[in-house]
């Protein structure tokens, strides 16, 4: 409980550092940065999070759904904000690389990030992996040709994140992978990469099983 209560004030603390930030930059930079619409009228940036368009307000940081459905948590609230505040103006490279060859700690981060996205994803799709193909269809994702199963989805409109499966037997396991564009930090930081491909994880496999 105690570790959740700090991790909660954690996270509280990250929100109210990130909201001054936002508050301090130029938006319409920020939305030419991160492929987001700065809405001048509203002074408001309309950002897509896994294909659902989010409200950023300009003079608060508040995070809203632009169309109805639960609140929006601190964490997800964090992570926007965190690629708005980040995201540089450049462009995708097409090249993929995996969590442990990102710059800035990938292979520090990676027993958090395998056990956070990539065991539950393969333990989700690997009696069927054609299922994430259907996910992913649901967030406008499109098929690959890794492994037994494999899509690419954004994320944020600038961080594609590609989800791979392969199918075990009774000789070889069940494994998965996620993959990157190597600009990926030029969005966010690797803390929030391992959020950002948790959370993508995590909608695949709750699409899956709807």
């Amino acid at each position: 409980m105690e570790f959740e209560s700090n991790l909660k004030k954690a996270y509280l603390q990250a929100y109210k550092i990130a909201c001054e930030k936002l508050r301090q930059m130029d938006p319409e930079e920020i939305g030419l940065n991160s492929n987001a619409v700065y809405d001048k009228a509203n002074n408001e940036i309309i950002i897509k999070y896994l294909n659902e368009d989010f409200a950023v307000s300009c003079s608060t940081g508040d995070v809203a759904r632009k169309t109805p459905g639960d609140e929006v948590t601190t964490t997800v609230k964090v992570l926007i904000l965190h690629y708005l505040i980040n995201a540089k103006a450049k462009p995708l490279s097409g090249n993929l690389i995996s969590f442990k060859e990102i710059p800035g700690g990938g292979a520090i981060y990676y027993q958090t990030f395998y056990k956070r996205a990539v065991t539950p994803l393969i333990k989700t799709f690997e009696k069927d992996p054609g299922a994430l193909w259907e996910a992913a269809e649901k967030l406008a994702g499109k098929r690959e040709k890794f492994g037994h199963a494999s899509a690419t989805i954004k994320v944020f409109p600038l961080v594609p994140v590609t989800y791979v499966v392969w199918q075990g037997d009774e000789e070889v396991p069940s494994s998965g992978t996620i993959l990157f564009d190597d600009t990926v930090t030029n969005f966010l930081p690797t803390e929030d990469i391992v959020l950002a491909a948790s959370f993508g994880a995590y909608e695949l496999m709750r699409l899956a099983r709807r």
